[in-house]
């Protein structure tokens, strides 16, 4: 089932849900709350979900939402739209499944100004087929999903418990709803998430940080392995500082141009920081620790990739996707040095895809997993660089459009993938390698 992650500015009511016209259709959750929108005007959007008890499927669906004020006289009324965890509307097409649910958005136009919503009645509608739209996904051996929602982040705390985020990407960690995972019984549960606690109004002073705009807009991130953090300022300079916000180090600065993406942490306070505008554009990139040094060459020194980069444990190797004299493919540098080596030529996914991850074995040997397209769909495959060859090992459950984000990540002993994907057909998938092809 999804949850709801549109990022809220202030609560102001929280309402009962009315029947909707299709008996079948029933919002739930519903708050009253302002938001900004594209013109910098305030407007009132009562948001939600809305869930289908039926067996059938729903497409083309619309709500409408009728205001009243405490005397429960109607006030004003507005037409909406399903919506994805970052408040994105989606298109008529998309098919509501029998037994799920999925976020809404209604803006209200009042009568007047100055009126106060005490409550709202949502009703909704929708074309019904009696045939699922959506063929049942394919099971993959040593592939388990755990979660269908907008996963958007995900931490080992050991090789069999994890904990992940379901939400919008865009929204800082505090606003994700987190569950954690159990991987010997199946048994998950939803959590308080503990770095929450660490944001506090003496926190985001320590980091100028006090203006909304610019709190979300730091991509505020804290490793799971290590005690400092990192975050951007309002001039994207990019900082390490003590989970106070004590003894602030410069990492990087003259990022002013470029635009944080993400932050993947890698081990011990090693992480890679990816910069690119939209989908299509190519990544700029750099590996650094929580200690304040980088490790890499800085972005404008770096040969742009195609893809969002995969690194080594240790931010020392990075593979990329370059077309280069006329080759396309999968290449190798040293993160620190200038020049690449091509691995093999292959088609490559968009920078929205996940990067490469390398894994080193007790022999020094390096397994480089990829994901890739394969038709329609998407496939796992392993490269070894010792023998230079590439493996295909199982196809992948993605599908993400280009405005959906994939990422993945090895458990602590590297015998499990973690892959997760936010947009309506997002989720969270455990790849259990040893019930795939060898990679040797």
């Amino acid at each position: 089932m999804r949850r709801l992650g549109l990022g809220i500015l202030a609560l102001l009511c929280i309402v009962s849900s009315a029947a909707a016209q299709d008996a079948s259709l029933t919002a739930q959750d519903t708050i009253v709350a302002p938001q900004t929108d594209l013109y910098g005007q305030q407007t009132l959007v009562a948001q939600g979900v809305l869930v289908n008890d039926s067996l059938q499927t729903y497409t083309d669906v619309a709500l409408q939402a009728q205001a009243y004020d405490a005397d429960n006289q109607p006030i004003g009324e507005g037409e909406g739209y399903l919506v994805n965890a970052c408040g994105a509307g989606l298109l008529p097409d998309f098919a509501l499944q029998p037994s799920s649910q999925q976020a809404f958005a209604i803006p209200l136009e009042l009568d007047e100004d100055g009126l106060t919503v005490d409550h709202v009645d949502v009703t909704a509608q929708g074309t019904a087929s009696d045939a699922a739209l959506e063929e049942t996904p394919a099971v993959l051996e040593g592939i388990q999903q755990i979660s269908d929602g907008e996963v958007v982040s995900l931490e080992w705390i050991d090789e069999d418990n994890l904990r992940f985020a379901e939400g919008c990407r865009r929204d800082l960690f505090n606003a994700w709803n987190w569950n954690q995972y159990d991987l010997k019984s199946g048994a998950a549960k939803s959590i308080e998430y503990s770095n929450n606690a660490l944001i506090t109004p003496a926190l985001r002073r320590q980091l100028g940080l006090q203006d909304d705009l610019y709190f979300s807009h730091s991509l505020l991130s804290f490793p799971p392995d290590a005690r400092r953090m990192v975050y951007q300022n309002e001039l994207n300079s990019f900082y390490s500082a003590e989970p106070d916000g004590s003894f602030k180090r410069l990492v990087l600065d003259h990022l002013s141009r470029r635009t944080l993406q993400s932050i993947t942490w890698l081990k011990a306070g090693v992480f890679l920081a990816s910069y690119y505008g939209a989908y299509g554009d190519p990544v700029y990139y750099f590996t650094g620790s929580v200690e304040g040094k980088v490790l890499s060459e800085r972005p404008d020194n770096n040969p742009p990739s195609l893809i969002t980069p995969g690194v080594s444990p240790d931010g020392q190797q990075i593979i990329l996707a370059l077309d280069q004299d006329g080759k396309t493919g999968y290449y190798s540098k040293r993160a620190a040095y200038p020049g690449e080596n091509l691995l093999f030529e292959s088609a490559v996914p968009g920078n929205n895809w996940p990067g490469p991850l390398v894994e080193q074995d007790s022999d020094k040997t390096t397994f480089i997993y990829i994901a890739q397209p394969d038709g329609d769909g998407a496939k796992l495959a392993c490269f070894n660089q010792e023998t230079a060859e590439l493996h295909d090992l199982s196809p992948l459950p993605l599908n993400i459009t280009t405005e959906d984000r994939a990422t993945w990540t090895f458990s602590p002993d590297n015998n499990t993938i973690a892959l997760m994907a936010d947009g309506v057909n997002g989720g969270l998938w455990l790849i259990d390698l040893g019930a795939l092809p060898s990679c040797e």
